[in-house]
């Protein structure tokens, strides 16, 4: 994961401090300042994200955001995973970016970013693209996102989805204050050849709370002395599991014959990104 901002005119050297740096700097910690002050950091209110498209045309056309869906494909040919309730959640979690096109990438194991070889469609070059060496693929997502004051975007790979010979890069991007745009990475981990498709879920958008750890503690202690009751129903549900782990799964039986249903799976509120209006009827009344 990488935020983008233009290079700098000229190199600075070393011993002094960058005028830019302490300029941003100084900004952060006013904003940190405001958030502090109005409790934002703690308790950010209700979350509002924009997707802020830099223009249209080229490279930045056939890219699309959407709620990220409950299913996977691998969890589809063993319908009994869809039974843990907790992957299902996190499986929607968010927002997905989709691939806007085939795209084909080929690692000869240099650490060089000549070393990895991208075949994409000529307007996706500038965007799609080997930049950082280390057999790592880059993708220039076309948004600015912007998220309510203390709201941040975690920006990880699709959950519980994997790819054969390649990892993506995570991180976490202050959206709610930064004016720059940043890439979406995947490695390859070893030299081979990777392909990723039109409409291919290349990352999901996870909203957290930009003062998660503000005033955080953390302790480890015995669950039977700290929470006797939680302790006691534990053990009956461990019990519990243990008995019905030996009957005939007729849970498993049941789902599968309600498989291609889709209100059967509990469901995570992610609304859509709404597009922008096309004409002057179509914008909201002020």
């Amino acid at each position: 994961m990488s935020s983008e901002s233009e290079p700098e005119a000229a190199a600075i050297p070393a011993s002094q401090p960058c005028p830019r740096c302490l300029e941003l700097e100084e900004r952060v910690a006013e904003l940190e300042r405001r958030l502090a002050e109005t409790n934002q950091a703690r308790d950010p209110g209700p979350l509002a994200v924009k997707a802020l498209k830099i223009k249209d045309g080229s490279w930045l056309d056939g890219w699309r955001l959407r709620p990220s869906p409950a299913r996977r494909h691998w969890m589809d040919g063993r319908p009994y995973s869809y039974q843990c309730l907790p992957m299902v959640m996190a499986n929607q979690w968010g927002w997905q970016v989709l691939c806007p096109t085939d795209v084909q990438v080929t690692w000869n194991g240099s650490p060089e970013s000549a070393g990895l070889r991208v075949e994409v469609a000529p307007p996706y070059q500038v965007a799609i693209k080997s930049q950082f060496g280390l057999g790592i693929v880059t993708f220039s997502l076309p948004w600015l996102f912007r998220t309510s004051p203390g709201w941040d975007l975690y920006v990880k790979g699709p959950g519980n989805r994997w790819k054969a010979n390649c990892t993506p890069l995570e991180g976490v991007i202050e959206t709610w204050w930064l004016n720059y745009t940043f890439t979406m990475n995947w490695k390859l981990v070893e030299p081979g050849t990777v392909t990723f498709v039109k409409g291919e879920s290349l990352c999901q958008l996870i909203p957290v709370p930009h003062g998660t750890f503000n005033g955080a503690s953390a302790a480890e202690s015995l669950l039977a002395e700290t929470e006797p009751q939680a302790h006691a129903e534990l053990l009956h549900w461990l019990s519990e599991r243990r008995r019905l782990a030996q009957e005939p799964d007729s849970l498993v039986r049941f789902y599968r014959k309600a498989e291609g249903i889709d209100d059967h799976l509990a469901k995570v509120q992610v609304p859509p990104f709404v597009p922008p209006a096309t004409s002057q009827e179509e914008r909201p009344k002020p």
